[in-house]
């Protein structure tokens, strides 16, 4: 659901003034406001009001046709039905949409007319050519009605050519399934499909949709190996404290005793059945092996083969390991004691580890170059520089292999010209009409102000969404945005917090952070993460002013204030347009 908001409410969207940009032969409504001595008058177009000197007569209040014939300069505007033009013809106050499409030689229809009603309503000023193209884009793909008028009118207001491939790439982004969705369908598609030339992009389609699908730990049990291998350091001791806090082991209890205890548990006769069910990898007869190692290498070795999952989903493994140690408490307890640690008043040696547990099950923790590499391999893997790329290819900087097999589009593109099954065909042509709308709205640009959206398949676990990542901020010589004052939003839907969306802005490189969630703000936790994102942002030069915890509702009020930052300032001065 947040993500269809993202283009359709503009939430987050930059607060950027609007401007009066007319250009020749636009047509469009407007209504005079007020009539001034010396005939200048305030004309009031698309919601912003200017200074008109009037060469025709007109009256105040009312409503008029306006065609732009000359655009350098102070626009010059000719009225399409001024009063005398109204009184002869025997015209109400009110505009005639049939008039003017007799006016502009357009087709006398009753779409042409619905489809200029709609431009009328929105305010958007348009041409002959653009009607006409409309009308017949929209005839010949069957869509004269709301739905369709509405993405015509969104691709003109953004400057999108209207053609078919344009208009569908533009639908499927705005009104279709997410792009996860649309992988995911055509990741079972592929799957079934015996089709000699979709090999290559079943195996990509499979990465981009499960990517790293590992379920994230239990922290008994990272806590437990934590003990086991650095009992001694300070983490390992953090650890036990925690331990002992959850009711796994006693207060006191070293890593000795638990490994002892451990062992002699797993090997003992009358938890043979338990110890299957938790290590169904190990082999008949390999208990005589495991009998002969030393207590705290059989402890590292069975726990580093221990699956249990974090949450509910590991309850059920999780309470045999209890049984098997002999503690008579339910699973569900210790997931709910793990929970309410933050709000504890903790040792460092147990902040330590908490936070050692905690940044191991953090999604690409483990991979070189961490969330940032992540999301640009994601980029490359989607192919939404593929045109770029190609272009690369053609002057020698990338090879053929390259391009054409580890990019999402270029995959597409080649399977497009297959003869495949109905359905898989429809498939593959959906999920490259959402890649290359992605690809048409990615960049916005208003002067040195830049817009940049990108939508991204994630994986967190076995949970799996799409987050949207925006960037605003002023655009450098160098084409890149500004790191020092600019802003990033994340939108996304996580499996405990739901809808997200996560507001940084940056000042002079002072970062704010604000997270938008209708729940209630884990104030402990926040407090425990607060040094190592301190730290982290330090490593790049940046400064951390503050992270806050905000209702979803406030965040249509955030981007007025946050675009202060780098918002151009527009003032109109002396006539605006002639009449």
């Amino acid at each position: 659901m947040i993500q269809s908001r993202i283009h359709n409410e503009g939430i987050g969207q930059s607060a950027q003034p609007r401007s009066l940009q007319l250009t020749q032969g636009q047509v469009f409504q407007g209504r005079i406001a007020k009539l001034y001595p010396q005939n200048m008058a305030a004309l009031q177009v698309r919601g912003m009001t200017v200074t008109a000197r009037l060469e025709a007569a007109l009256t105040a209040g009312q409503r008029y046709w306006f065609e732009v014939q000359e655009s350098a300069g102070i626009p010059r505007l000719r009225v399409l039905d001024d009063n005398a033009i109204r009184q002869r013809e025997g015209l109400g106050d009110q505009p005639s949409v049939q008039k003017l499409i007799q006016q502009l030689s357009l087709p006398a229809s009753k779409e042409t007319e619905a489809f200029v009603r709609q431009l009328t309503e929105q305010q958007q000023p348009f041409t002959r050519q653009t009607v006409v193209a409309g009308s017949q884009l929209l005839n010949e793909l069957q869509q004269f009605n709301q739905k369709g008028f509405q993405t015509l009118i969104e691709m003109i207001q953004r400057q999108l050519p209207l053609t078919k491939e344009t208009f569908q790439a533009y639908q499927a982004l705005t009104a279709g399934p997410s792009l996860t969705q649309q992988l995911q369908r055509l990741s079972q598609m592929l799957e079934q499909s015996n089709h000699s030339a979709s090999a290559q992009l079943r195996q990509l389609t499979a990465s981009l949709v499960h990517g790293d699908q590992q379920a994230r730990p239990s922290p008994v049990v990272q806590l437990m190996s934590q003990f086991a291998a650095e009992g001694e350091g300070e983490a390992g001791r953090g650890a036990g404290q925690l331990l002992a806090r959850l009711g796994i082991i006693q207060a006191g209890t070293d890593s000795s005793q638990l490994a002892r205890q451990f062992q002699a548990a797993v090997l003992h006769p009358a938890n043979r059945e338990i110890a299957a069910s938790l290590w169904p990898d190990i082999r008949s007869g390999q208990g005589s092996e495991l009998s002969r190692m030393e207590p705290r290498q059989f402890l590292e070795t069975m726990l580093a083969r221990l699956t249990i999952p974090a949450g509910k989903a590991g309850e059920p493994a999780l309470q045999q390991l209890l049984q098997l140690l002999q503690i008579k408490e339910p699973a569900a307890n210790l997931n709910t004691r793990w929970l309410a640690l933050p709000q504890q008043e903790l040792s460092a040696s147990e902040r330590s580890a908490f936070l050692q547990v905690l940044e191991s099950a953090t999604p690409f923790a483990q991979e070189k170059g961490g969330p940032a590499r992540h999301l640009q391999n994601l980029l490359q893997l989607l192919g939404y520089q593929h045109e770029r790329d190609v272009s690369r290819l053609l002057q020698g900087e990338l090879t053929r292999e390259t391009v054409m097999t580890d990019r999402l589009k270029a995959q597409l593109l080649q399977l497009q010209q297959q003869d495949l099954p109905a359905s898989l065909k429809e498939q593959v042509n959906q999920t490259l009409q959402r890649l290359t709308g992605q690809q048409l709205l990615a960049q916005e640009q208003n002067g040195p102000y830049q817009q940049l959206v990108l939508q991204l398949p994630l994986t967190l676990g076995a949970w799996q969404t799409d987050m949207t990542v925006q960037w605003e901020g002023k655009k450098q010589q160098n084409g890149e945005l500004n790191p020092d004052y600019c802003r990033i939003l994340f939108y996304l839907t996580l499996e405990q917090l739901e809808e997200t969306i996560v507001d940084v802005q940056i000042q002079n490189r002072v970062v704010t952070v604000t997270v938008f969630n209708e729940k209630e703000s884990p104030e402990a936790l926040i407090h425990l993460l607060l040094p190592g994102l301190k730290t982290g942002l330090a490593e790049h030069n940046y400064q951390l002013l503050s992270v806050k915890w905000r209702k979803m509702k406030d965040a249509q009020a955030s981007p007025q204030q946050a675009n202060q930052v780098y918002k151009p300032h527009v003032h109109y001065q002396g006539v605006d347009v002639r009449i």
